[in-house]
């Protein structure tokens, strides 16, 4: 049975297949809340600040927050810029964000240099208060500035481990509880939509061709849908298909995946050709890139690690090596098997 179970596990090993799995636990309920408090030129009623302004003009903004704990709670409000990425808008801090990956193409529409917030706000046991923080709008007259304000709360300390160690050591972490508020200011004149790309580069890491794609407008964009195809040097479609519905935050750029899906990766010249749909717009980019053979070779490893769907135009001894052994691995296997005979009294058959 042991050289059974030795075997099992040499193959787990070999094929990489997942010996263990766990999960993580979900988070417990807020301990505080926040309830807007729309101004009188509030544009709509959906739960954020949605309001218009004008170059210079100072915009005071009031939200109330509950403290729903028996005890003395410190809440932080912390204002926040707005960012794209390939699953829609986010909010961060911009000394916090990789502004490599998702930059604002232009800094003046960031909209926490324009937003003064107070400092810690302390709350009593189920206390509700009315706190207040204020946007200077600034000199510019086009567009909307998206942004939002973070409340967050410190929420204790967890444990992660069950007992310390022998030494006494134990690991701690500081949990916190963080509610985004967003505020968007338009701007006296509204800018038409507009999109534009960069090149496309091949990651072999990734498996996929990124490209930059980029909102050049100071506008909110929301269900933009598009279409892809790579097509190789004879312009034959290697592969095409329907990008994922987008939606953008105002002079922002991200880096979108395109998933490699031809039944064969090489090491070539090729285009990815990309349409956009805005409402009744229509945005059309080609753009040339090139797959190296280290791009190959680097995103082979990769597949291996996770399916085998895209081949490469050769084979390399190793592989060829490595498959061999698992073959052998399990005539081996089987072969045991066999010469086992019958089971000894009081045994289960495997």
């Amino acid at each position: 049975m042991k050289k059974i179970v030795v075997y099992l596990l040499l193959m787990c090993v070999l094929l990489g297949l997942p010996l263990f799995c766990g999960y993580a636990e979900e988070n417990q309920g807020y301990q505080f809340s926040v309830d807007i408090i729309a101004p009188a030129n509030q544009i709509d009623q959906k739960g954020y600040y949605h309001i218009p302004g004008k170059p210079g003009e100072q915009i005071t903004l009031q939200a109330q927050l509950t403290n729903q704990t028996d005890h003395s709670l410190d809440v932080k409000m912390v204002p926040m810029n707005a960012y794209s990425s390939q699953t829609g808008i986010f909010y961060q801090n911009p000394s916090e964000v990789n502004v490599q990956k998702y930059p604002l193409l232009d800094d003046r529409y960031g909209l926490t240099s324009y937003m003064t917030v107070p400092d810690v706000i302390t709350l009593t046991p189920k206390q509700t208060q009315t706190v207040q923080f204020s946007v200077a709008v600034p000199q510019l007259r086009e567009g909307t500035l998206l942004g939002c304000i973070r409340f967050v709360a410190f929420a204790g300390t967890q444990d992660l481990q069950k007992s310390s160690d022998q030494n006494g050591t134990q690991l701690l972490i500081d949990k916190y509880q963080a509610i985004d508020i967003a505020v968007q200011i338009d701007l006296p004149y509204a800018v038409l939509p507009a999109l534009s790309v960069g090149d496309p580069v091949f990651d072999g890491d990734k498996t996929g061709v990124c490209i930059q794609i980029m909102n050049t407008a100071a506008l909110l964009q929301k269900n933009i849908t598009g279409t892809y195809a790579i097509l190789d040097q004879q312009n034959t479609v290697v592969f095409s298909g329907d990008m994922q519905t987008l939606k953008m935050a105002p002079l922002s750029a991200f880096q979108y995946v395109i998933p490699w899906q031809g039944s064969t990766l090489e090491a070539a010249k090729y285009k990815l050709s990309l349409t956009f749909h805005k409402d009744d717009l229509d945005f059309s980019f080609d753009r040339p890139f090139t797959i190296n053979s280290s791009g190959v070779i680097i995103a082979k490893q990769a597949q291996q690690q996770n399916s085998p769907e895209i081949k490469t135009s050769h084979q390399n001894w190793y592989e060829v090596a490595f498959e061999l052994s698992i073959l052998l691995l399990i005539f081996l296997f089987i072969r045991h098997l066999k010469l086992r005979g019958k089971p000894k009294s009081g045994s289960q058959p495997f």
